[in-house]
């Protein structure tokens, strides 16, 4: 076997890092919707906690700049699908809500205040980051 059949230790931690978080994230939402919560946020947190000892202790950078260039990329998409899609769906709920036709529950109104509040961070760091360019 030769040298470049071993992975390198770049990609192990970040393969590890990764597992930890998606791992973490995927008991949290299945034990929540077992009926187990606080099991979930524990498992959530184990990950969370895990994926970051990792990223600290293997002492070399976890993610080099072709991962920021896909984590960018990434970013721009998920910010603008859910821009645009949030941009649509909760004023027509609003709409269709103020003329009788649909009621919601009450995690439409947090999901709501979610996607706005991550929408006035977004736009924080947009401005920190023109300022920052100046």
């Amino acid at each position: 076997m030769t040298d470049t059949a071993l992975r390198s230790p770049l990609e192990s931690t970040r393969s590890l890092y990764v597992a930890c978080w998606a791992v973490g994230s995927v008991l949290y939402g299945a034990l929540i919707a077992a009926g187990y919560p606080l099991v979930g946020v524990a498992a959530f947190g184990i990950g969370a906690v895990t994926a970051v000892a990792i990223g600290r202790r293997s002492g070399r950078p976890t993610f080099d700049e072709r991962d920021r260039a896909v984590l960018d990329e990434a970013g721009r998409h998920t910010v603008a699908a859910v821009g645009m899609t949030s941009a649509v769906v909760f004023p027509a709920m609003v709409a269709a809500r103020a003329l009788g036709h649909v009621t919601w529950p009450d995690w439409f109104y947090y999901a709501a205040l979610f996607i706005a509040g991550l929408f006035v961070v977004w736009g924080v760091f947009v401005a920190l980051a023109r300022v920052r360019r100046r």
